[in-house]
């Protein structure tokens, strides 16, 4: 994103635009019918342009599968063809006869469906693995599935009939090239929709990182099963005009390949870009078409003629893109903004180190949590043991976490101290032991469940979604303060439109307070290791947890930069009110801010009590140091 975009304001950029799809719809309806009286548009172009169409639903399909979820798949053209034979069965005259519309949904439910099944492994498998599994996917339905007299019509097919209005057959390809367009239009609001929607944004958290993605109360498994869903309910409906536009579809129509060629196609465009991917689609489909009005002598050179050129280009285009431009058609169009921007004058300067969080309260989407009196434990950590293989990284750690204080966690490295941290959160599940969170024992919850009963935590790689703005962080962080359903987070109709509206306006009040409004559209990674230290504990606090977990937050920071991280730790606890369990190597931060301190050495929990004493005990410093000190008070 470019230092312009930057200045631009996140409210004015979010605006749904209504009057343009309202346009689009229109003409999407009335050209092509209007142009296809005349030459231009013949009728084997306008069957060209329906399967461009459809293959740029099945395009945006794929992204909102591999672009926003990160989850692989060369399958998807499966979903696709399962998406025209259930519309054959549905509106078949030989079939159940029902309307093409009813058909349309049959074939987004059976896109879902078959889809659920492939994601089921994804919750297990990753990578190359996952790969495998839906280009097995794919092969079976191409050679098998498709093939069935009930489900593809043996060899014969399936015949799938044009769209009827009363007695009105769409039979011209003019005319169903609109309602093509029209379909493509609607699907790309509603992928609009889905972006802006706290299911995309979760999406985007799950591609990043799945542990981060929980700690912002994502549950992980349930959102991998959505996008799978979601990417085969869209790649159904492509698959409806698919194969009503040509009207009989069989099992080799739905060659795996295919599925190969979407991949190319998305990768090409961009992943993450909607309109890199559909413009790359009808790129895809339209270069034979214009490999065929530029003909020349070297068209013999290849077996297949014109399909071997096209093949040949686009596998030297994803070979380019992939060297070059690993983002895509859409990573190179911002590459070059970003280098015109920088020639206009650069970026506006860093926001200040010492920021005025804003003191939010629990936002209306989320239960308010069980209120306790001070000095009642927020946390109480009893008998936590967790082991990895044959190394004991937690033995029996116990630890106990007061209302409205700050405790510290020290020891060297290897200690166990985050792998502690992690069984708190449910990050990992610990061996023996119990973990009650306001009184309430969640030892068994994910992680998911117990950020949704007031737990915000930062990571020691900081967990953040560093590809996007940090405008979209700080919306991302509040995930569990927008519980509305799908249908209305993509139509934008309902409950998302006022959830939305508050989320947005504690996400402008955050970033007042943090100093960032210049930088809200920034991506996170382009920030300094400080500056994204302050914007990964902005959204720990955005929901206003009553628990704040921080791992090392001073780890990269300048002396002045952990001098203003003390007096944040200190407004956290004083001016927001919150209670802090914080890991530190930073002696003098730590006896600065904490008001009790627990050591860890090789697992266990050597020490604890007030500070300035544990610091001077002989087997911490010789935890730290390997020796007891020549004086007291060495190690402070």
């Amino acid at each position: 994103m470019s230092a312009t975009a930057t200045l631009t304001s996140p409210r004015a950029a979010r605006r749904l635009p209504v009057p343009t799809l309202l346009i689009a719809l229109v003409a999407a309806a009335v050209l092509p019918p209007l142009i296809g009286r005349t030459p231009i548009l013949s009728d084997p172009n306008a069957l060209l342009l329906c399967r461009a169409c459809a293959f740029g639903i099945a395009a945006i399909s794929l992204n909102i599968l591999m672009g926003y979820a990160g989850q692989i798949s060369l399958g998807q053209f499966a979903f696709v063809g399962i998406g025209s034979f259930a519309t054959g069965i549905v509106t078949g005259v030989n079939d159940l006869r029902y309307p093409w519309l009813a058909g349309v949904a049959f074939a987004a439910a059976a896109g879902a469906a078959l889809a659920l099944l492939v994601g089921l492994p994804a919750l297990r498998l990753r990578g190359l693995y996952l790969a495998v599994v839906t280009i097995g996917v794919a092969y079976a339905a191409w050679q098998w599935l498709f093939r069935f007299e009930r489900i593809g019509g043996g060899s014969a097919g399936k015949v799938l009939p044009r769209p009827y209005f009363g007695t009105h057959v769409i039979s011209g390809n003019a005319d169903f090239l609109a309602i093509s367009a029209v379909a493509l239009v609607l699907i790309w609001w509603l992928d609009v929709n889905l972006v802006r929607s706290r299911f995309g944004r979760a999406f985007q958290a799950v591609k990043a990182d799945e542990k981060v993605a929980a700690s912002f109360g994502v549950d992980v498994a349930r959102y991998k099963l959505l996008a799978f869903m979601l990417s085969g309910a869209v790649a159904g409906i492509g698959g409806a005009v698919y194969g009503t536009a040509f009207g009989t579809v069989t099992g080799d129509t739905f060659d795996y390949s295919q599925s190969l060629l979407l991949v190319v196609i998305v990768v090409i465009g961009g992943l993450g870009s909607r309109v890199g991917v559909v413009a790359a689609a009808f790129f895809a489909i339209l270069l034979p078409v214009w490999l065929h009005l530029v003909n020349g002598p070297f068209t013999s050179l290849f077996h297949h003629g014109i399909d071997g050129i096209a093949l040949m280009l686009n596998a030297l285009l994803l070979m380019y893109t992939i060297a070059r431009h690993p983002d895509g058609l859409a990573g190179a169009v911002s590459e070059a903004r970003e280098k015109r921007a920088r020639r206009r004058g650069g970026e506006p300067p860093l926001p200040p180190t010492r920021p005025n969080l804003p003191s939010l309260g629990r936002p209306s989407g989320m239960p308010e949590p069980r209120k306790l009196r001070p000095g009642t434990p927020v946390l109480d950590v009893r008998g936590v043991s967790v082991r990895f293989g044959g190394l004991q990284a937690v033995d029996n750690a116990s630890i106990r976490v007061d209302r409205g204080t700050i405790v510290g966690l020290m020891g060297p490295n290897g200690a166990g101290k985050t792998t502690l941290f992690n069984a708190i959160t449910g990050t990992l599940r610990p061996d023996t032991g119990h973990v009650e969170l306001l009184g309430q024992d969640v030892s068994d919850l994910p992680a998911h469940a117990r950020a949704a009963l007031g737990v915000g935590r930062t990571f020691q790689l900081i967990g953040l979604v560093k590809g996007q703005s940090v405008y979209e962080n700080l919306l991302i962080a509040q995930h569990l303060a927008t519980p509305y359903g799908l249908a209305s987070g993509l139509t934008r109709v309902g409950a998302s439109r006022w959830y939305e509206r508050e989320v947005r306006e504690r996400a402008d009040a955050t970033l007042e307070g943090l100093g960032f409004q210049r930088y809200a559209g920034t991506p996170v990674g382009r920030l300094s290791h400080g500056q994204q230290r302050i914007v990964e504990i902005g959204c720990a606090l955005v929901t206003s947890p009553e628990l704040v977990m921080l791992d090392e937050p001073s780890a990269g920071m300048s002396p002045a930069a952990a001098e203003d991280l003390a007096s944040t730790l200190r407004d956290i606890r004083d001016v927001l009110g919150r209670t802090v369990l914080l890991i530190e190597h930073n002696v003098p931060l730590v006896l600065d801010v904490t008001d009790e301190l627990y050591v860890m050495d090789a697992g266990r929990v050597i020490a604890d009590g007030e500070p300035t004493e544990v610091v001077q005990r002989p087997d911490v410093v010789t935890a730290y140091l390997g020796a007891a000190p020549a004086r007291e008070g060495a190690l402070a």
